[in-house]
């Protein structure tokens, strides 16, 4: 599991120098060293960003700086200050989708109760992105004791937002057996809905040597003059300080004028106020009571270990971590019989009503006069510390995260339909796509497909065609192109973009960038399609732009320096942008899926899922009739390829083959390759090679078909060969529609072919012979039996698996989900409900440009490992600098030092770093790419690295720096001037070993 943890607790105001953010950093602390096989990931709030740093330092050691994220939001938002009420309502909204970004299987909540008067962000369930969360229960002290605690209405409203939160939360980790209890009881969960998981203390609360100077030196640090009774924890009414004070008085005159009483805490001016003067009703001398002010933690166990009692007198505690702290560093400890101290002390008759000062007094006098009871419990205290460990806490929450149906519900949801609901009204859809009469194998699938789509959602058809020759889908649907697109997209609910490599799809690049829906990938490459567009000056850029941001500028150097297209189109997939900007992917086989975790192997955008490639049923066939109309008789022998033939169709190998076997010269066998051919030398030779062949007449190229002739030829067929090389991902609707018809067919094991059951189809190997193919033919003419019972196979399975109905539901059940989970979707739906926060005052038009930034800098990591190669010397020059003559080869050769990171030159103005677009197409000879110079989206893990012509690193901008160092972005420079002297060879070795130092 990925296990997200939120560290507001050790960052806010209020908890991070107190129990509560104690308790949080060392459970987290723990829980990262038991992972074992989950992933941990910590998130801090930018909000906070003096404690970034020293948190990023305390994890250094047990998760990877680039699971620790820092996310933002605009602030102030302390809820409880009238004006932050937009800002504290946006920023839960923000952080929910932050989180959902990372795609956790669970988030802990260290701390709910937060923020009231700091800038602290907790919530659960707010937005409608349900992650499976987890909240430490503390207690539920302010509910027990309304009165008290909460007796102004903000501040009521303000804790009861926050028991509606809790209440949704899937799971609650107590702290201790009674506050387990107390949560079951008080807010009516079910019990499996709340788990112990106890607490402990940190490995320095334990007995030290210490010198009599250095303990001198301790008590008169904080005003202690003789031998002292403790206590520490805050300074409210359920901690019963007064009390404490009041049964301190009544001890015998003689034993407390051996002692002071030591309160160590922070303590207000109103609080040191009120104690002065119960103390002076109460008759005690100035020096009895001795208020120490904050103490850190350095300090704590000495002071634990050298008092000559602990008291621990609360009304009311979730465990009461003090008294275990003072146990574990041997102090001799009392406490209240309330709440959990019981199971904390483990020791009756160390217990006392905290109510009854003079019970206190009794338990004082005779743990400070009764050296044996004393010696005990300091015995006692250490033994039962030793029962509480972090350790043991963690695996508790672990496997408390393991066994929540939460997350059983989650695991679940990719494979759980969604229902549908006939009442409701259907969401409203925009659907892109090439439809009839364009020559596209997707504008056919798609006019099968709507007709059946129409079920689940109101559809409006987008189009960048004249003319659409389908008179169901013009009778059925709106009809618009891309301007009314662009004006009237926010009123669609989905979208929907079907991806082809073919010049049909070109209206869909700008639209997809802009207006990002689910895409339909038919073909994993798009490079052909790209290629086209761009170098034919339709769109220019195009490609370029695609490969770049797809592969980055390595393979723009390759083009740069390449004549040879063709490879390059075949090399580079192209396609992975438009995958990352998509809120889900579908795919038709797992071979598209297998290739972009090939390319791209870190986590993607997106959820990718499969879909069966949708095929219609054709109605009763007649094949005599078919057979009639081609000419062909009862004897003859017709085997067809399907498709526009190319060369990775190898039909020079089907027909060669064909040509070099007895097949050629038998004139009942009949070749013919149904589609439209290839316009290169490759099509120009199988034409000749066929006019050249004395059975020519028997061996035939269509051309295109319509409709009613392709189906002919599948009916009159008694085979196909189906072959493909260099697969694109793409699942082959040819191969398929042979099957529908009932035809038995042949294919070679290559790309989605290889998923085909094998008693379904002929298989070859991928890299068959002309032998074994030559077989394959044989085996399917002479053996009509087993010709017919693969036929019967194939047309069964795409009944059951291919139905234009089937593949509908599979479509509508992918798109909800990625509608219910996609962390972009969750974006639009997290704006949506920003926008209808009211009131928005006016004052807050810089509230939306920071929250536009922070949502920017919130979306989680896509691809590689960014060094941002820091040129500004050069591309944001206010005045011309000289270029080093060698500095075009040295960059050239940066980016491509490394494969497993992406280099990106940047420059950089007061806030940000922008991508150094522009210059670096400009200054390496690539035409320009139709990009701006963003803003780049920082991830901890990256690299910023500034090429430097001074001796020492650049400085740069404090806004700037700080948001880099938060991130958890790496800071360097490489100093160019220090290799002024060298011939250039020497200086680009140096600075290149430098380099790739510096990137690991």
């Amino acid at each position: 599991m990925r296990i997200l943890i939120d560290l507001q607790a050790c960052q806010s105001t209020g908890s991070r120098h107190r129990g509560i953010g104690r308790y949080s950093l060392a459970l987290a602390k723990a829980m990262a060293a038991n992972a074992g096989q989950h992933e941990i990931w910590m998130t801090l709030s930018g909000l906070f960003p003096e404690t970034i740093a020293p948190l990023r330092a305390t994890f250094a050691d047990l998760i990877p700086q680039d699971r620790i994220i820092t996310w933002r939001t605009p602030g102030p938002v302390a809820e409880l200050v009238p004006d932050n009420y937009w800002r504290s309502r946006t920023a839960e909204l923000v952080r929910e989708q932050a989180f959902a970004a990372l795609r956790p299987d669970f988030v802990h909540t260290t701390s709910l109760f937060e923020g009231s008067g700091d800038d602290a962000v907790a919530s659960v369930g707010l937005s409608s992105e349900h992650l499976p969360t987890a909240v430490t229960l503390y207690d539920l002290i302010p509910l027990v004791y309304e009165k008290q605690y909460l007796c102004q209405p903000d501040q009521r409203a303000w804790y009861y937002r926050k028991l509606a939160s809790l209440k949704r939360a899937d799971l609650l980790l107590a702290i201790s057996d009674f506050s387990r209890q107390e949560g079951i009881n008080l807010l009516q969960l079910p019990p499996e809905r709340v788990v112990s998981i106890s607490s402990a203390v940190d490995a320095h609360f334990q007995p030290r040597t210490c010198s009599d100077d250095a303990i001198l030196a301790l008590r008169q640090r904080y005003g202690l003059k003789r031998s002292f009774v403790m206590y520490t924890g805050g300074i409210d009414i359920r901690k019963n300080i007064d009390g404490l004070i009041t049964a301190y008085a009544g001890l015998p005159p003689a034993l407390r004028q051996q002692h002071q009483l030591a309160i160590v805490c922070s303590v207000q001016h109103v609080d040191r106020q009120r104690i002065a003067a119960l103390a002076l009703q109460l008759g005690l001398a100035e020096d009895e009571i001795v208020l120490t002010g904050f103490v850190p933690d350095a300090d704590l166990p000495l002071l634990y270990q050298d008092c000559k009692l602990f008291v621990f007198p609360s009304w009311h505690e979730g465990f009461g971590l003090p008294a275990l702290e003072a146990m574990s560093c041997g102090a001799p400890v009392i406490a209240a019989n309330t709440s959990s101290l019981p199971e904390v002390l483990g020791y009756a008759d160390a217990l006392f009503n905290p109510r009854d000062t003079q019970a206190i007094t009794a338990k004082m006098v005779q743990a400070l006069e009764d050296t044996a009871f004393a010696d005990f419990l300091r015995q006692h205290g250490l033994k039962q510390a030793r029962n509480f460990s972090w350790d043991a806490s963690a695996k508790k929450a672990l496997r408390a995260f393991e066994d929540s149906p939460a997350v059983q519900l989650q695991k679940a949801k990719t494979s759980v339909s969604v229902n549908v609901n006939p009442a409701k009204t259907k969401p409203k859809l925009a659907y892109l796509s090439p439809l009839p009469p364009l020559a596209s194998g997707i504008a056919n699938y798609s006019a099968d497909l709507l007709p059946e789509l129409a079920d689940y959602y109101d559809i409006t058809l987008i189009v960048g065609q004249d003319e659409i020759d389908a008179a169901w889908l013009s009778a059925n649907f709106a009809i618009r192109d891309s301007q009314w697109f662009i004006e009237h997209a926010a009123r669609f609910d989905r979208i929907l973009y079907h991806f082809g490599n073919s010049p049909a799809h070109a209206y869909m690049y700008p639209l997809h960038a802009s207006h990002p829906g689910v895409v339909v990938l038919h073909d994993y490459f798009l490079g052909d399609s790209q290629a086209h567009l761009d170098l034919s000056g339709t769109m220019p850029g195009l490609w370029a732009a695609n490969m770049y941001q797809s592969h980055g500028y390595p393979a723009l150097l390759e083009r740069r320096d390449s004549t040879d297209h063709v490879s390059l189109v075949r090399k580079y997939p192209c396609s992975k942008h438009i995958a990352d900007k998509a809120e889900g992917v579908i795919v038709h086989s797992a071979c598209a899926r297998d290739l972009h975790e090939l390319w791209n192997p870190e986590n993607p955008a997106c959820t990718w899922t499969q879909v069966p490639l949708l095929r219609r049923i054709p109605g009763q066939l007649d094949r005599q009739a078919a057979r009639a109309a081609l000419g062909l008789t009862h004897h003859d022998f017709l085997l067809c390829t399907f498709g526009m033939l190319g060369a990775t169709k190898l039909n020079d190998v089907l027909l060669q083959t064909w040509l070099d076997s007895a097949l050629a010269n038998d004139q009942r066998c009949h070749l013919v390759f149904v589609g439209k051919n290839d316009e290169s030398d490759y099509g120009a030779e199988l034409e000749k090679l066929i006019t050249d062949s004395p059975s020519g007449d028997r061996i035939r190229i269509t051309g295109f078909t319509d409709a009613a002739l392709f189906s002919r030829y599948l009916q009159a067929a008694d085979g196909a060969v189906q072959l493909r090389a260099f697969s694109r991902g793409e699942t082959s609707a040819a191969v398929l529609e042979c099957m529908a018809y009932g035809l038995p067919v042949i294919v070679n094991k290559n790309g989605s072919m290889a998923e085909l059951p094998e008693d379904a189809v002929f298989a070859l190997p991928d890299s068959f012979n002309p032998a074994e193919l030559l077989q394959a033919i044989v085996q399917l003419r002479d053996d009509a039996q087993g010709r017919a019972a693969i036929a019967r196979k194939a047309r069964a399975l795409i009944l059951q698996q291919h139905a234009p109905a089937y593949a509908a539901r599979h479509y509508f059940d992918a798109i909800e989900n990625f509608f219910a989970n996609e962390p972009s979707a969750g974006l639009h739906r997290t704006l949506d409900a920003i926008s209808n926060i009211r009131p928005v005052p006016p004052e807050h038009a810089a509230d939306w440009q920071e929250l536009a930034r922070s949502l920017t800098m919130n979306s989680a990591r896509v691809g590689k490992p960014v060094v941002l190669l820091d040129l500004s010397l050069w591309c944001q020059a206010q005045v011309e600098v000289q270029v080093p003559p060698y500095l075009k080869t040295l960059l050239e050769q940066m980016l491509v030092a490394k494969s497993g990171v992406r280099i990106e030159p940047v420059w950089r103005s007061e806030h940000d770093l922008h991508y150094a677009r522009a210059w670096t197409c400009e200054f390496l000879g690539f035409s320009r790419l139709p990009l701006t110079d963003d803003i780049v989206q920082i991830h901890a893990g990256d690299i910023y690295l500034s090429l430097s012509a001074g001796k020492d690193l650049q400085q740069l901008p404090s806004q700037l720096q700080s948001m880099l160092d938060e991130s958890g972005i790496i800071c360097t420079s490489i100093c160019l001037e220090k290799f002024a002297n060298e011939p250039e060879n020497n200086v680009i070795e140096a600075v290149l070993a430098e380099f790739m130092q510096v990137i690991g």
